[in-house]
This record gives C-alpha cells, sequence and structure tokens, in this order.
C-alpha cells in the first residue's frame, strides 16, 4: 500500500562558529491517511524543525516530502501547523473572529463562495467543537491558557487542512487542562479523520494519542524507532498494557 505521507532521506543543518551542526540525519518516515503519529524525543533532537519541514517553512537541504507520491515543495493549506505559545491567535480579534478568518481562508483556496451567515455558522460550529461557543465574543487576552489553546486548535480544523502538524501544543498548561485537552483532540481526531503528526517529549502523552510512536534521539537528530501503539480507545492511563507501552518507550529512549 502507498504511503499518504512519505519522508526521504531528510537531513538539515544549521550553521554554527565551527561550520555547522547537523540537526536531522536521514530522515525515513511513512505515514498513512488519517494516521495519528507522534514524534517522541528529547529536547534538541530536531522534532520541531522536521514539522517546519513538512509544512513547508523550513527547506530540507536533502531528501524529499512526497505526500500521494507527489513532491511537496512549499507551504500550502494542505498541511496546518499549531505551536505551543498561541501564536496564531489574533489579540485584536474575538474569539469567534479569529475562526471566521480561517473559515474564509479556506473557503477561498477551495473556490467555495459562502456568504456571511454561512461563514459565521460554520465557525460557530468549530467552536462549538472545542466547546466554547459561549465564548465567541471575548478576546484572547479574556482567556485561560487552555481555553486559548481550545481557539487555537479550533482555528486549525477551520482551515480544513488535510494534515495537522502540532508542535508541542499542549506544553504551555497545568497537568489537568493538558490531560483535557489531549481527551478533546482525541475525540476530534475520530470525528474529523485528520492525519496528524504530533511532536512531544511527554511519553505518557504520546501513549495516549498515538496510533504510532516514532522515537528520536539526538545529536544528530535520527529516528531510532517506530513502535506500533495497539492500545484499544478510550486508553486507560492507568491500565497495566498503557504502563508497559509508557516503560518500553522510555526503556528505548535511554538506552
Amino acid at each position: 500500500m502507498t504511503s499518504y505521507l512519505e519522508l526521504k532521506n531528510i537531513e538539515k543543518s544549521y550553521p554554527a562558529e565551527q561550520g555547522t551542526i547537523k540537526v536531522l540525519k536521514n530522515i525515513e518516515l511513512q505515514i498513512k491517511k488519517n494516521e495519528f503519529i507522534t514524534i517522541l524525543g528529547p529536547s534538541g533532537c530536531g522534532k520541531s524543525t522536521l514539522l517546519k519541514i513538512i509544512a513547508g517553512f523550513l527547506k530540507a537541504e536533502k531528501g524529499k516530502i512526497l505526500k500521494k507520491e507527489k513532491e511537496i515543495k512549499k507551504a500550502n493549506l494542505d498541511r496546518v501547523m499549531l505551536f505551543q505559545d498561541f501564536e496564531q491567535l489574533f489579540p485584536w480579534q474575538t474569539v469567534l473572529n479569529n475562526i471566521i478568518f480561517a473559515v474564509k481562508a479556506a473557503s477561498q483556496n477551495k473556490k467555495e463562495k459562502l456568504n456571511k451567515k454561512e461563514i459565521e455558522s460554520r465557525a460557530l460550529n468549530y467552536l462549538k467543537e472545542v466547546k466554547l461557543a459561549s465564548y465567541r465574543d471575548y478576546y484572547p487576552h479574556q482567556l485561560s491558557g487552555g481555553m486559548k489553546q481550545r481557539v487555537a486548535l479550533a482555528r486549525t480544523l477551520a482551515s480544513e487542512s488535510e494534515i495537522m502538524l502540532m508542535d508541542e501544543p499542549f506544553g504551555s498548561v497545568d497537568s489537568q487542562t493538558r490531560r483535557e485537552l489531549q481527551h478533546l483532540l482525541n475525540e476530534i481526531w475520530q470525528e474529523e479523520e485528520k492525519t496528524v503528526i504530533f511532536v512531544t517529549h511527554d511519553i505518557r502523552e504520546a501513549v495516549f494519542l498515538a496510533d504510532k510512536i516514532v522515537l528520536m534521539k539526538n545529536e544528530p537528530g535520527e529516528i531510532i524507532a517506530e513502535v506500533e501503539n495497539n492500545l484499544s480507545r478510550p486508553r486507560n492511563r492507568n491500565s497495566l498494557k498503557f504502563n508497559q507501552l509508557f516503560e518500553q518507550l522510555q526503556y528505548k529512549l535511554e538506552n
């Protein structure tokens, strides 16, 4: 079966005082359509750099990325990226208008003609998905960190991209909110049937969310293992199988 998304021999270096530093080395990865992948590894292993290359924000010095066997060479609305610091939200716009912006962009990209009422209705539906419809008239500064990230998630969904790239999106919220957001993302992913590539350094987060967990090491950033996660959903964080997989991944990362 042909992969939906394929990374072939991706390499990336950055300039340093003495020559260059190799950030990514020989990254090979195959991703199925609607698969939830987590990229798991320590800080500095190139996870975020790899995500930006997939998004088209950075250029690899070697290798290529294929989507349905066609090479990806630049950023496009078929891939959208969600960061951890809510920087994609417009602080001067209400929650609803932040989502409306993405709905308009998606409709223009698809050459779909929507009137004002249809655009607002679609935006509200995305806010309902993240359980924030009652906050439609709030501004980002009036929201908690977890609520901001839910707005950012709604805006990501509103872009109607096929591939969601998520760079430690829950890293800046408290542990309880993080769990709530993980549950919400899991529900939305199953409903929306998106392909998700999710970067994290949290092993339990990876076990809870992913179909497949890609382990990376640093100096240089390389893939050291791909682990299929066959735990049934919804996943019980306290189950024996969950904790056995956690320990297996921890051992692989430490050895």
